[in-house]
């Protein structure tokens, strides 16, 4: 009994070595996430350092604060429900060239996309 204790443990003990990274620690079933989404012209070129607060829509405390990579894009996980994206901030040489913020409706195992438009010199 003893041996086939010790050799489940050991194969348990591999399988979840196997597993791919952040496997084990995997969002819950139950969120979803947010991704945003700053683009400047017609060709749709990323920008750089925009700053969106994002708030659940019954206008709370801002959850989070992302800023955007070098792709012009930025992803956070949320649990399901309704968010506002607002621009906090600009990078320098752009102005905002579409809405301030969007209403983002975040479901179980969905990326919906808070886009934003910007005229860059």
């Amino acid at each position: 009994m003893r041996n086939m204790l010790l050799v489940t443990s050991v194969l348990g003990a591999a399988l979840v070595a196997m597993l791919p990274a952040g496997a084990a620690g995997a969002q819950p079933a139950d969120d979803g996430s947010l991704k945003v989404q700053a683009t400047t012209g017609t060709d749709q070129l990323p920008v750089t350092g925009v700053g969106v607060g994002i708030t659940t829509c019954a206008a709370g405390p801002v959850l989070a604060t992302l800023t955007t990579g070098g792709d012009g894009t930025v992803t956070q996980t949320f649990p399901h429900g309704c968010y506002q994206a607002q621009v906090t901030s600009v990078p320098s040489g752009c102005e905002l060239a579409s809405i301030a913020y969007v209403q983002i409706d975040v479901a179980p195992g969905t990326t919906p996309v808070a886009a934003f438009q910007f005229r860059c010199a």
